[in-house]
């Protein structure tokens, strides 16, 4: 594999790392509004 490969690689997996942390943060957060409002 070439240099850019890796790079392009590495970018890849950094990007996608953000995104699944992203997402579970949100839901993590979602479900906890969810459930004070429901319980107030």
């Amino acid at each position: 594999m070439s240099r850019g490969a890796w790079l392009k690689t590495a970018l890849l997996i950094g990007l996608g790392l953000l995104l699944a942390l992203a997402w579970w943060g949100w839901t993590r957060g979602g479900l906890a509004l969810l459930q004070t409002g429901m319980s107030c």
